[in-house]
């Protein structure tokens, strides 16, 4: 094993600790995070211990691997193992998002910046319950003001959004027909391999990764 003069930690301790932050933890973990917490000397050294253990996930056929997502990184289980895995979660409560939720979250993240008029403007119907759902769901936020008569809010996705979708970053959204399709069907394409306390996520889907 190699070992770092600056820390003491060899490549398989780096790789174990990566591993257990990952597995313990229900959101993304950014590069640096990771170096910051196990005392790595770079971020650079966080990555190769990622690369190592996606390959042995691989060579070892693990029903898991590592994806990125909204600039962190993230264990997941196979898409092939979707099916199984939903039977975990099997008849627990889920929390979904509405239809018009989903709807308007999709205008959002095509038209971003925009207002609630120009929102309501495409959907034909008043947002203001549908964008305060979405708000406390932390999938948008207020982004800033409008030029136009009172400077009106308006509103972005944020880095939830690419979580929920299971994104690396904006540069991956899908076609709108791929988008709608998804909505329409409330399938997340990323779950934390390990669910947070409670197993009730906006859309109670099972754990598979992204395209997430």
């Amino acid at each position: 094993m190699d070992e770092n003069s600056d820390t003491g930690i060899d490549d398989r301790s780096l790789e174990r600790e990566v591993e257990a932050l990952l597995f313990a933890s229900d959101i993304p973990l950014a590069a640096a995070k990771l170096a910051a917490l196990t005392d790595a000397p770079s971020p650079r050294r966080i990555l190769e211990a990622i690369g190592a253990l996606s390959r042995f996930y691989g060579e070892s056929r693990r029903g898991f691997t590592i994806v990125e997502v909204a600039g962190g990184y993230q264990l997941t289980t196979l898409p092939e193992f979707s099916g199984v895995v939903s039977r975990l979660f099997k008849g627990r409560k889920k929390a979904k998002l509405t239809l018009p939720a989903l709807e308007t979250l999709a205008i959002i993240a095509y038209k971003q910046p925009i207002s609630r008029m120009q929102i309501e403007a495409i959907r034909g119907v008043n947002c203001d319950g549908v964008l305060a759902t979405l708000i406390e769901r932390e999938v948008i936020s207020i982004s800033g003001r409008g030029d136009g008569i009172g400077k009106p809010y308006l509103y972005s996705t944020t880095k939830k959004f690419l979580e929920y979708m299971g994104l690396k970053d904006f540069g991956d959204l899908p076609s709108l027909d791929e988008l709608e399709r998804r909505f329409a069907l409330d399938a997340e394409p990323s779950k934390p391999l390990v669910p947070p306390p409670g197993s009730q996520s906006d859309d109670g889907g099972a754990p598979t990764p992204g395209g997430q």
